[in-house]
């Protein structure tokens, strides 16, 4: 294989860094030189550069919003592109009142509907909804993966 059609990942500027087993985006080349795979590892609803993170999936997903707008235009893409979603809540958030509800329910659906409709013109990919026991640290509520597919 020629480097061209080997897989390239790579941690785009403006996006806190991942733990050093991963990065954040993987550009594949599907026919080389013509359409990219393009899949990105779950973004999360925390900045790690502040003390203090939002501590509801609505103030979490926004912000995993933006920086998948981040990763993607990194990759030459937009969310208009995605092609796959795959959103994680966790289950027992600590609220009563959260926790009662399923967790399609949560308050992330309008926001990613906002997103899309403002990023995407009202583009709805097929997605997945995955409610988790947690996520990678204490706090977070939510992560989504997506995948996306550019033509060049």
């Amino acid at each position: 294989m020629t480097e061209d059609t080997k897989p390239r990942s790579f941690n785009p500027p403006g996006v806190p860094l991942p733990p050093p087993t991963y990065n954040h985006v993987c550009v594949t080349p599907l026919v080389p030189g013509s359409v990219d795979l393009i899949t990105l590892a779950g973004l999360t609803g925390f900045h790690s550069s502040v003390s203090s993170n939002p501590t509801t999936i609505e103030g979490q997903a926004p912000i995993a919003y933006s920086k998948i707008k981040t990763c993607l235009a990194s990759a030459g893409a937009t969310p208009r592109d995605i092609v796959q979603v795959r959103h994680y809540i966790v289950n027992e958030t600590g609220s009563p009142e959260v926790d009662k509800l399923d967790v399609v329910e949560r308050g992330w659906g309008e926001a990613w509907m906002k997103f899309m409709d403002e990023e995407a013109d009202g583009h709805r990919p097929p997605d997945t909804v995955i409610g988790v026991a947690s996520l990678a640290v204490k706090g977070l509520l939510y992560e989504c993966e997506v995948w996306a597919i550019v033509r060049k």
